[in-house]
């Protein structure tokens, strides 16, 4: 998800004010403090809408940091939001049914964010793992959005990340990652109306990262991770 998009969510950006005076040795933030849900779709009950809301909040703050949009200090706030947020949207995701491991997953990503008590070329990077995580718990809020289509927004900016460490080898590993998650809900994303037109635009990301990658092309790598996430953004509208 680009800056743009993160944007137009806004509103959500409300419940990481109210969710900050949790605190940040894990305590609990009561869920009856989070502000109205946003508009219910589909006999989606206000509960869960609310719950959405509190899961893309933190992807929303991670996905800042792990992008370079926040940086310096307002990164480490923006991990603190993360970090202080996630026991009370864990526990409800919990109540819902939540995987036991998929949960764990996070868990563990967050405990990473705790060291990150000053901006540092590791932060990018547990910041974009928590999003990694979080990718499968989307389904159990009511997301339309496949967790394949979130793995590929992680790995876009994970190709990015493994080039401005100069770590080609990664970024080639990721960069085969993403076209095979990519193969493998290609046909999901295209049986939705409107779904052929953004697996077209999806399609050409994908060679171009690995031609980036093979050359060693710093420049074009990035492009091209950067176009994964704009494609993404396409992708995810048809759901």
């Amino acid at each position: 998800m680009n800056a743009s998009s993160r944007r137009a969510r806004a509103a959500i950006a409300t419940f990481a004010a109210t969710a900050a005076l949790t605190t940040l040795a894990g305590g609990t933030a009561p869920l009856a403090a989070r502000p109205a849900p946003a508009p219910v779709r589909d006999g989606e009950s206000n509960d869960r809408s609310a719950d959405r809301s509190g899961l893309l909040a933190i992807e929303d703050a991670a996905e800042a940091v792990a992008e370079g949009e926040q940086t310096g200090a307002a990164a480490v706030r923006a991990l603190q939001r993360v970090v202080a947020q996630w026991p009370g949207v864990r526990a409800t995701l919990r109540q819902n049914g939540a995987s036991p491991a998929a949960l764990a997953n996070v868990d563990a990503t967050v405990a990473a964010l705790r060291a990150d008590t000053r901006p540092t070329a590791s932060s990018a990077r547990d910041a974009n793992d928590v999003t990694g995580a979080l990718a499968p718990l989307f389904s159990v809020v009511g997301d339309r959005v496949p967790a394949g289509v979130h793995d590929l927004d992680y790995l876009g900016r994970s190709v990015a990340l493994d080039v401005r460490a100069a770590d080609w080898a990664r970024a080639a590993r990721d960069g085969a990652t993403l076209r095979i998650r990519w193969l493998a809900v290609r046909p999901r994303v295209e049986a939705r109306p409107g779904g052929a037109r953004a697996a077209s635009a999806f399609d050409r990301t994908v060679p171009a990262v690995a031609r980036a990658v093979a050359a060693h092309d710093r420049q074009a790598t990035l492009a091209a991770a950067r176009s994964t996430t704009d494609a993404v953004d396409t992708v995810e509208k048809v759901f």
